[in-house]
């Protein structure tokens, strides 16, 4: 076929790939797709008790056509309204909340880049616990996708770093770790840490030994574009 523009400019089409996207059955497929990683997620544990094989199964989570043709396909038909419209779609992809390794990776990637950052503008060497990635990846927003994780480590860590330079209490050349406050530690507990949300803090290396932490500081403000 072809498209006639606003201007009757003519475009051919005959070679060409159209791509459309839409937010439309979003939350009932994210809805959908967190039941199914749930429950492979379940299966998979079984396997690793040694019950069954395969621990890879969360990892390949699909959506059903029971699924397609129940719910999604009477969404898309009260919105356009046209059935020949749908029927000449050819495929249809579907676009999953992320799963726990994924959101991993993502969280690596925004740290990576931040310690890239520092290295460069400050020669500040940044590194973490293992434990910092799952409390960080718990602050996914599936509403919000992967944006969700970037603005979580910018809030939660690059923020908190953004400041303690801003107040001199880092400098340059500095060794950097980030740490979790441990909430079923009494001696580390306080009112404002919850075993649901745990305390990122920062602590001041010399030689890989700790020199002291870095007091938590108020970073609701914006901070971490000056970092």
């Amino acid at each position: 076929g072809r498209l006639t523009d606003g201007k009757g400019k003519t475009i051919e089409c005959k070679d060409a790939i159209f791509i459309m996207t839409s937010n439309l059955a979003s939350d009932e497929i994210a809805r959908h797709a967190i039941q199914l990683r749930n429950e492979a997620e379940d299966i998979s544990m079984q396997r690793q008790k040694g019950n069954i094989g395969d621990l890879d199964i969360s990892e390949r989570i699909t959506i059903s056509r029971n699924f397609k043709d129940n719910v999604v396909e009477p969404i898309l038909k009260r919105h356009f309204r046209r059935d020949e419209f749908l029927g000449r779609i050819n495929e249809m992809v579907y676009f999953l909340p992320f799963s726990r390794s994924e959101l991993i990776k993502l969280v690596l990637i925004e740290l990576n880049f931040w310690a890239a950052k520092a290295k460069k503008n400050h020669n500040m060497q940044i590194e973490w616990d293992r434990q910092v990635l799952d409390v960080l990846a718990d602050g996914y927003n599936v509403r919000y996708g992967a944006r969700s994780i970037k603005h979580e480590v910018e809030r939660r860590v690059v923020n908190q770093l953004a400041a303690a330079h801003e107040r001199s209490l880092i400098h340059n050349d500095c060794h950097i770790n980030i740490t979790v406050n441990d909430p079923s530690n009494e001696l580390l507990r306080s009112d404002n840490v919850t075993s649901s949300s745990p305390a990122i803090k920062l602590q001041l290396l010399k030689k890989g030994k700790v020199v002291g932490d870095i007091p938590t500081l108020d970073t609701e403000r914006n901070l971490h574009s000056n970092f």
